[in-house]
């Protein structure tokens, strides 16, 4: 029921509902015009409600926007806060007469400072004066006690700013002219007046002067502050320091430093505590008999220190600058002075100022011109340096290419700081070594992958000198190997690499240089018999040199000597081949399975989901190390729950993931994406190195075995165990080629393995 009242929202005198609210407020349209809402205590009044943005209610606005408490208007302005309690003038609610009740601020009051509206700005009251800051006292009084030294504030002169304050017009007058000789604007103006009117307001009653000492407790600007009352005539003259009683018990300096420390002692206690643990020898640079540190007294460390780079020009011809002791006295430690960011400036000002008189580098190569001889260069004293000020940064493009790439321009920082040293001594144009990168990647906080790999996509990398070390060691064999075999060993090395007259597929350096090893022996014994040339070589000389060894050793050199003479019948370098017919006969080692409780928690300690992942595929569907380093990420296909193993020379193989590996495979997508968001590997397995590679390169069998060897596992063991548990179950091999890809050999072996009992000999084959 609708009667007279007083609204419980607003406070205004009118027409209420049932709920205690005017039309206004029960209607909503104030709630949703405003919003941020909320019930609190109002920061003005005091009294629990529903107050806004700026804490306070309705009325209160109500009240402060009809002009009925200019202190509270005031403090909005001066950004202070004021207690609450503060009383509210009732209104009267009048039909067709709406009253303003929008915020006085859009955040609360403890939020960033935010400028008024125009209608308040233009309410506030005329500046007060706060008769709390620098109370005025009575002239020719005398104080009882030392004046307490005061900390003033930027409020401080705001609050005073209505105060009138003796000699303040002359000063005013000479920062107006300091500030058209700076040619600054009125900012500048206005925060040097604030500092004025304090260092005047601060001023004893009976002084005109104001003393130096009240300008040094000012917020800022207190050099400025300085020069305005000393032009103006009423800066008074810096009263001398008075010594304490307790430091003038004793006169006289330190007989080491010697620092002059009024202390009854003939040391002071800085150098009592630098003889501690120091034995006694003459200094190298004073020739004094003293406690030294790195063979230089205390006095020397810290003069050295000081006058490093004398840039204020205190270091003297003939002698030193001596200093005070006690707590004025400088410090050290091991590290070096106490206080060294002083130091440290103007060491980098100093290297600063050299750069810019000498050019980028003096080692600059020219581009095109050919060098004499070649000598590796040392790089482990070359100073870290950064962009100099004024000149392009010479790894802008490698920052460039981070940022496109995704990665985070924090962590490629040693990388960074390799491509700065290098192109600061060696120039832009001119060919970057690769081996002059490895060289500096050698050092702390230096790294060289990342830039190897930018400079070679970007066609800027001299690959290295030297060649393969096993290709290197398998030329060293031929070419210590007897007189006549050396020829032939080197156009077999050719074959085998594929550099040969007819082409042929390079076999990796390790194989080769493995080939060149099994095959020495027999050389050397067939040239002590008197063989001088291959062409002389028969069967019988194979057979004898494959005599003295056996099993799989004898296999191996087998294998060794039928690629030479092949590759020889291949170059028309002999007429038959004596070791086509060779054959070893070995022992065939069958498969053995597993201990049972090997596996069991080994995927629980699995650290990432690389590897958990990596010792499914091992265990469960039995793919072997080069089929997961050559997996693509296109092989997996999630919306089917297939992966496809391609291996050469044999048709592509389906793997079905069950629940286990697809959710694995799942959860190394997302550690990959999160990890490198812009790698361009085209893998599916990839490390921190393979992923930051720009040419792409697979993962390594180590990175593969390596965690699985932590856990006493070999992928080529977990590979045969699933295949035989499978085999125990089946005696079909093509059960076996269906599922694992096999050929039908291994399948057999497999089965034969599995079940010897069925694996007896036909007698219609015997």
């Amino acid at each position: 029921m609708n009667s007279p009242g007083s609204c419980n929202l607003c406070a205004t005198w009118g027409t209420i509902t049932g709920s205690g609210l005017c039309y206004e407020c029960r209607s909503g349209r104030y709630e949703r015009a405003k919003g941020g809402l909320r019930e609190a205590v109002c920061r003005r009044c005091g009294w629990p409600g529903i107050v806004g943005a700026d804490s306070t209610c309705r009325g209160c606005r109500i009240a402060v926007r009809l002009g009925q408490d200019p202190a509270w208007m005031h403090a909005e302005f001066e950004r202070r806060a004021l207690p609450a309690g503060r009383p509210l003038q009732l209104a009267v609610r009048i039909e067709g007469l709406a009253l303003n009740s929008n915020p006085l601020r859009h955040r609360a009051a403890t939020g960033p400072r935010q400028k008024l509206a125009p209608w308040y700005r233009g309410r506030v009251p005329p500046a007060l004066d706060d008769p709390m800051v620098c109370v005025e006292e009575v002239p020719g009084q005398l104080g009882l006690f030392a004046p307490w030294p005061r900390t003033f504030t930027r409020a401080h002169g705001k609050r005073i700013r209505g105060r009138t304050i003796p000699d303040f017009p002359e000063v005013q007058a000479v920062l107006k002219e300091m500030a058209a000789e700076r040619r600054v604007g009125q900012t500048w103006h206005f925060h040097t007046e604030e500092g004025a009117r304090l260092a005047l307001a601060a001023r004893p009653p009976d002084e005109r002067l104001v003393h130096p000492e009240t300008l040094a407790v000012l917020p800022q600007m207190a050099p400025t502050l300085h020069e305005a009352p000393k032009r103006a005539g009423l800066l008074a003259p810096p009263r001398p320091r008075l010594v304490p009683s307790w430091m003038s018990a004793g006169l006289g300096s330190c007989r080491e430093c010697p620092a002059w420390a009024n202390e009854r002692d003939q040391r002071c206690a800085p150098c009592l505590d630098w003889g501690a643990d120091r034995q006694m020898a003459p200094c190298h640079r004073c020739d004094r008999l003293l406690p030294l540190r790195d063979d230089h007294c205390r006095r020397c460390v810290l003069t050295v220190a000081e006058t490093d780079y004398d840039l204020d020009g205190i270091r003297l011809e003939g002698g030193d600058q001596l200093w005070f002791g006690g707590p004025l006295a400088p410090h050290s430690r091991e590290g070096g002075l106490y206080g060294r960011r002083r130091l440290q400036r103007k060491r980098r000002e100093t290297i600063r100022a050299s750069r810019a008189a000498r050019p980028v580098s003096e080692h600059l190569a020219l581009p095109g011109q050919l060098e004499l001889f070649h000598l590796p260069r040392e790089w482990t004293r070359t100073t870290p340096t950064g962009p100099d000020p004024g000149r392009p940064d010479p790894a802008e493009r490698f920052l460039t290419h981070i940022k496109s790439r995704g990665w985070d321009t924090g962590r490629m920082s040693g990388s960074i700081r390799t491509l700065r040293v290098l192109l600061a001594h060696l120039g832009a144009d001119a060919p970057l070594p690769q081996e002059d990168v490895r060289l500096i990647a050698r050092r702390k906080h230096f790294h060289g992958a990342c830039v190897i790999n930018y400079l070679r996509v970007s066609g800027r990398l001299a690959p290295d000198r030297h060649s393969d070390a096993a290709l290197a060691r398998a030329r060293h064999l031929a070419d210590t190997a007897p007189a006549p075999f050396r020829g032939p060993l080197n156009r077999w090395i050719d074959v085998l690499c594929g550099t040969a007259q007819r082409p042929s597929r390079p076999l990796a350096p390790s194989t080769i240089c493995s080939y060149l090893r099994l095959a020495a022996p027999p050389l050397r014994t067939w040239h002590e018999d008197g063989v001088t040339d291959l062409r002389a070589v028969t069967r019988t000389h194979i057979e004898q040199a494959l005599e003295p060894v056996q099993g799989e050793a004898a296999k191996s050199r087998a294998t060794a000597l039928r690629s030479l003479f092949r590759a020889l019948k291949r170059e028309k370098l002999i007429f038959r081949d004596p070791a086509r017919a060779i054959s070893v006969t070995t022992a065939v080692v069958l498969p053995r399975p597993l201990a049972d409780d090997m596996l069991r928690g080994t995927l629980d300690r699995l650290p990432n989901p690389r590897d958990r992942l990596s010792f499914v595929l091992t265990a469960v569907h039995a793919l072997s190390t080069h089929d997961q380093r050559h997996l693509l990420l296109d092989d997996l296909d999630q919306s089917r729950a297939t992966l496809r193993v391609r291996r050469t020379g044999k048709p592509v193989h389906t793997v079905y993931l069950d629940e286990l590996t697809y959710r694995l495979a799942r959860q190394w997508l997302a550690e990959r994406h999160r990890r490198w968001p812009a790698t361009t590997s085209p893998y599916l397995l990839v490390t921190a190195h393979t992923a930051t590679d720009d040419t792409r390169p697979p993962v390594t069998i180590e990175a593969i075995n390596k965690t699985l060897r932590a856990h006493g596992h070999q992928a080529g063991r977990l590979r045969v165990d699933r295949i035989l548990n499978e085999a125990q179950h089946t005696d079909d091999p093509l059960h076996l080629i269906r599922l694992f890809g096999l050929s039908p050999r291994t399948a057999m072996k497999y089965i034969h393995a599995a079940h010897p009992h069925r694996s007896q000999s036909d007698p219609i084959m015997s």
